[in-house]
């Protein structure tokens, strides 16, 4: 027993915390407008495309950076049988690569104690055929840099669309949910009513038992499917916390209501020119094009002679202190030009093979996301007319279920009709009017999905 209840105390605690952290995180009343800007702050799937996109940006810093310099020092104690000394030397470096194929690196140790001496050595290589300029390693690793860079600021964005979108659905069900709530109770209200208004009447000799009893399992079955409208409307303010990324638990008032008024839309061809000129997809496949073509053109560059100029120098000074001019005179001096060329090109060859191979299917890729992208507005437009025309539709189906509610009462009035048909009317009016409520949704939704289709930035819309 007293395990059980330090399990429902700790179980207590952390409903309690969650209850107090949904309340810190969402406001009692919560907007659309508020619900994405949320998200937008806290998303932990935004957050993490945030971070690769900055990792990007600081992997093209790293890549711009030609130089780098070291500095440090060496101190030993040596000790041999019974003697001993103990020496030091200063020891500093500095290296450049450059974007056209250049390296130089300076090795200066100007200061020696002991039995360490102080020295020089300097090299620099130029390459003149492969490796030279835009084939370089370093001006391929700056290439490739922004190419990354690129790829994740289109990723965020593209992120970012789903993540609006996300939310947006996700507070507009909510909102669903909550209109259907209302119509459920209206209709246990009216099938409460008709059954009330039909046992009077069976009391008064005018119906039969059997009306009645048709209504009242009509008013179980309104109660029953407001039950199941309510949890549904519960779940859905779940999935909204779920979209915006926290705040479990929170039951905020949603301030906004179905939407009956929808953005304005283009054409279908202009939609599709939008669509091809903005989404990111494509964006990500040119860089991922340009980069592959990079890596062929650098696996063709690997099969040519290898033709470079060199110059090396290297001094050390015969005593310890620091170093003096007389290093030079004593150094050795290099230069001249290294020829290289490869006999073996089986394994170059099978590699540029396999980039060739790589960029076609990429090409080829390419050009089946556009066939997406023009499918996705087209379906996402033909969605749109489609909606359209059926809440015109449902709004006529919504009076005729009206008048057909006062005919079947007039009917019944008047001792020519029957509690089946004012059960059947009430039916078809609650069904007309979730049907319509449910469209006016989808149709709105249905905009969004046409906008994120057509590429547009969903964060810039006025809610």
């Amino acid at each position: 027993m007293r395990c059980l209840s330090i399990v429902a105390v700790t179980a207590a605690f952390f409903v309690c915390t969650a209850e107090c952290r949904a309340e810190n995180i969402i406001p009692d009343k919560l907007s659309l407008a508020e619900a994405v800007s949320l998200a937008l702050g806290i998303n932990p799937g935004l957050k993490q495309a945030e971070e690769s996109k900055r990792t990007a940006l600081a992997n093209l810093r790293i890549a711009k950076y030609g130089t780098s310099l070291n500095f440090g020092t060496t101190t030993n104690l040596n000790k041999v049988g019974s003697k001993s000394d103990l020496s030091s030397l200063v020891t500093s470096s500095l290296s450049v690569e450059s974007p056209r194929g250049t390296t130089a690196s300076l090795n200066i140790s100007p200061l020696g104690f002991g039995n360490k001496y102080g020295g020089l050595g300097a090299s620099l290589r130029q390459a003149l055929r492969r490796g030279f300029g835009g084939l370089s390693s370093k001006s391929m690793a700056l290439k490739s840099a922004q190419s990354g860079a690129t790829i994740e600021s289109k990723q965020l964005f593209i992120t970012r669309q789903a993540t609006v979108q996300s939310v947006i659905e996700a507070y507009y069900n909510a909102v669903l949910a909550r209109e259907q709530v209302k119509v459920r109770e209206q209709a246990l209200d009216n099938a409460v009513k008709a059954a009330d208004r039909l046992q009077k009447l069976e009391e008064a000799g005018y119906v039969a038992g059997i009306d009645v009893t048709r209504a009242q399992i009509q008013v179980e079955q309104s109660r029953n499917s407001l039950n199941s409208q309510q949890r549904s409307a519960r779940n859905s303010l779940d999935r909204l916390m779920i979209a915006i990324g926290g705040g479990i638990g929170a039951t905020p008032e949603l301030t906004d209501s179905v939407p009956q008024t929808y953005p304005e839309m283009p054409s279908l061809a202009d939609a599709i020119k939008t669509a091809l000129d903005n989404r990111s997809e494509l964006t990500i496949y040119d860089e991922r094009l340009a980069e592959q073509e990079r890596q062929l053109a650098l696996a063709g560059d690997a099969l040519r002679p290898q033709l470079d100029l060199v110059a090396a120098f290297n001094g050390s000074s015969d005593s310890t202190g620091f170093l003096s001019r007389s290093i030079f005179d004593e150094g050795a001096l290099t230069a001249g030009v290294e020829y290289n060329v490869p006999l073996d090109r089986r394994v170059m060859q099978e590699r540029r093979d396999i980039a060739a191979r790589q960029l076609d299917v990429l090409r080829n890729l390419r050009s089946f996301q556009t066939e997406q992208i023009v499918e996705e507005v087209r379906s996402a437009y033909r969605r749109v007319d489609t909606l359209r025309s059926s809440i015109e539709i449902l709004a006529k189906n919504k009076e005729i279920a009206q008048k057909n509610i006062e005919y079947a009462n007039v009917r019944l009035d008047e001792g020519v009709g029957e509690s089946r048909d004012i059960v059947e009317a009430q039916q078809a009016l609650t069904e007309a009017e979730s049907s319509l409520l449910s469209a006016q949704t989808e149709l709105y939704l249905a905009v969004i999905d046409l906008k994120r289709a057509m590429g547009e930035d969903l964060t810039t819309m006025s809610f």
